[in-house]
């Protein structure tokens, strides 16, 4: 368990916070791009920071306060210039350093505009998204991993809003063991309320929780350990009674990376790769996006993207009850169920939770570098060390065969076709939500006719 100041230290990220001041040397997604693209003006919350997002008529992105200082209007309803963003009240034109450029309204020779300024930070576009440096300068390189870059591929982003601190988010990435009975027990019992639960043994849910049967009455369990790389860890787990010599305790999966990323991998070579981020609004808000990325076959011709489409879920139905029956449901329901900011001086943590234990002990190290005036880790500021990051963690190479990830293998090799509830098994997953689902099952079915002569295809 923390001690309350402790767990301020790792959930708090406003300006001058500890976590805070950690957190903004990195850059984080802010927006989609597909919404710019409707309107080319938004408002956006970043580590507690309200901010406007715009793209001026030459093309170019800003990121500047809220607020115009002139008489605080907002600038969300602000004029995209040619450069720059205008205030709609009195015309003031700020860039995207924060500088006002011009007062149409004060007299030609006024110099009043050169000595006003409000806040404006970097911002990029990256593989389908808007990123911001809201640090000190001259700002790192905005990271290249690998998925946002790979070309060839169809992406998907599917996000949530939840209401509830980063941390909890982050802390299910370290945490293996949950699966077994979030996704298989809970699963099952939210099916069960519906009338929907069969016995299909193909079903992620009903092939965990007889797994785990299995395993307790041969008297086994499982192990884990964090497996360090210098981008964060990957979560090493075994049986009890298997060899330390087996791929996933020596090079594990599913890789943490630093600060608030869950990758794929090491060594995924299926269809299905993406990345999971846990971005902190503020300290009771999480942005959540899960990026999928199908690796799918030249031979299926995937269709060319003109921009990477995005679709914000609900966590609640109409009537105001969680919407529980796929995977990252449960996993919101879980997170949000912690409360806004969990109280973790009541926690009682077990041998399940060393990659928990092991994130948290990162996070204050890497504060405690800030504080004292160091650089965080997976701040980079090589070009040629800052290219699809995420392929040069230990071990993704060494094997043309991925780690099995367990039942979840079983059910997405099998998305586009029918459970033997009659749905279809991509929608037991968050891809049941992506703007293409359709042209996704459409894939996997063109796939499947290649996959018995190359079976990997259909691996992930």
């Amino acid at each position: 368990m923390l001690t309350q100041a402790e767990n301020e230290k790792l959930t708090r990220v406003g300006p001058g916070t500890p976590g805070g001041e950690l957190l903004r040397r990195y850059w984080h997604p802010v927006y989609p791009a597909a919404l710019l693209e409707k309107n080319p003006v938004a408002a956006v919350r970043i580590l507690g920071e309200d901010l406007v997002l715009y793209r001026d008529r030459s093309g170019d992105l800003g990121l500047i306060a809220h607020r115009c200082p002139h008489r605080m209007v907002s600038f969300a309803l602000g004029i995209p210039e040619e450069h720059g963003l205008r205030c709609l009240y009195h015309g003031w034109l700020f860039n995207g350093e924060g500088r006002c450029v011009e007062q149409p309204l004060e007299p030609p020779d006024s110099t009043f505009k050169d000595r006003v300024r409000i806040a404006g930070y970097p911002v990029q576009a990256l593989g389908g998204l808007i990123w911001a440096y809201l640090g000190p300068l001259p700002a790192p390189l905005l990271p290249q991993w690998d998925l946002l870059v790979k070309p060839g591929v169809f992406r998907q982003i599917v996000a949530h809003r939840l209401p509830c601190n980063w941390l909890q988010v982050m802390e299910n990435r370290g945490d293996l063991a949950h699966g077994t009975f979030l996704h298989g027990r809970f699963a099952q019992y939210a099916l069960e309320r519906q009338g929907r639960l069969t016995d299909d043994p193909k079903a992620r849910y009903n092939a965990a929780m007889e797994l785990h049967a299995a395993t307790r009455e041969r008297g086994d369990y499982r192990v884990y350990k964090p497996i360090y790389n210098r981008f964060g860890f990957t979560k090493g787990h075994r049986m009890a009674s298997a060899s330390e010599e087996s791929r996933s305790w020596t090079i594990g999966n599913n890789p943490v990376i630093f600060p608030y990323m869950l990758g794929s991998g090491p060594g995924s070579t299926g269809i299905r790769n993406s990345y999971q981020w846990g971005v902190p609004v503020d300290d009771t808000t999480t942005w959540h996006m899960q990026y999928l990325c199908y690796d799918f076959p030249e031979d299926v011709g995937p269709p060319e993207q003109d921009t990477v489409p995005y679709v914000e879920v609900p966590l609640q139905d109409e009537s105001g009850n969680y919407t529980i029956d796929y995977v990252m449901g449960q996993d919101m329901a879980a997170w949000h169920q912690q409360g806004e900011i969990c109280d973790r001086t009541g926690e009682h943590l077990s041998t399940t939770d060393v990659c928990v234990i092991a994130y948290r002990k990162m996070l204050s190290e890497q504060i405690e570098i800030v504080a004292n005036g160091g650089e965080p880790m997976n701040v980079f500021h090589d070009a040629a060390e800052n290219y699809r990051l995420d392929l040069q963690i230990p071990g993704a190479h060494e094997h043309s065969q991925p780690i099995q990830g367990g039942n979840a293998v079983v059910y997405r090799g099998n998305f586009h076709k029918r459970s033997k509830g009659g749905w279809l098994y991509i929608d037991d997953d968050i891809d049941r939500y992506c703007p293409d689902r359709d042209t996704i099952v459409r894939l996997y079915e063109k796939t499947a006719a290649l996959a018995e002569t190359r079976p990997v295809l259909m691996s992930r």
